[in-house]
């Protein structure tokens, strides 16, 4: 490749780059019809060493955000938000992400973890992770987001340990979600679950559910 062709490819990637808000993600597919990989890979490297870029992970790059009191970290959420759309795959909170989302934890887990249609792996950012299991399709067949976030949470803390307490913040986000498939959706979930949810919600008393 000659300098002319690659100051070219530089040119559309920087314009890109520098148009786009603080906290945008970045991967290498995302400029590939500009060049090939091995060229964008050196452009977003000579990115990252003039502090244009920041390297999240591996071939994961973020256009810093400073606030006066420094760097401002990008929420893993984003993260893995991107990463889904990038792969084309669905992802769901799954495990202690989905108990901290519900209200049955306050603890904030260090390492997120998501079901998802696409490959199971492992994403290190940091001294933070974002883990993605592979999950059968039933997983997201739901209408609304309430049950399958509730199903994920409520396996993470299992049947003998829902308590009152627990019951009290599941039917508080039932009540926040306002979920109008709640309902129909709720058919997809194992029996000690529906149970439990009923308990929680007294779904033919919620109208707005």
């Amino acid at each position: 490749m000659n300098i002319t062709t690659r100051g070219d490819i530089k040119r559309k990637v920087m314009k890109n780059i520098n148009e786009s808000q603080p906290h945008s993600i970045f991967f290498i597919s995302d400029y590939a019809r500009f060049g090939s990989t091995e060229t964008i890979r050196k452009i977003l490297h000579e990115a990252i060493i003039r502090g244009v870029l920041e390297k999240a992970g591996r071939g994961i790059y973020i256009k810093p955000k400073v606030s006066r009191f420094g760097n401002v970290p990008v929420s893993l959420e984003k993260i893995a938000k991107k990463i889904a759309e990038r792969d084309k795959c669905e992802i769901l909170p799954a495990g202690s992400t989905a108990a901290n989302l519900i209200g049955l934890s306050t603890q904030v887990p260090l390492t997120l973890s998501y079901i998802t249609t696409g490959s199971s792996r492992t994403v290190r950012i940091g001294d933070r992770k974002i883990t993605f299991r592979h999950a059968a399709p039933r997983n997201f067949a739901a209408k609304g987001r309430a049950v399958p976030l509730l199903i994920q949470a409520m396996k993470e803390i299992g049947e003998a340990n829902i308590s009152d307490s627990e019951y009290e913040a599941i039917r508080r986000f039932i009540c926040e979600m306002k979920d109008p498939y709640l309902k129909d959706d709720l058919q997809i979930a194992p029996e000690w679950i529906q149970r439990m949810i009923n308990k929680c919600s007294n779904l033919n008393g919620i109208r707005s559910l």
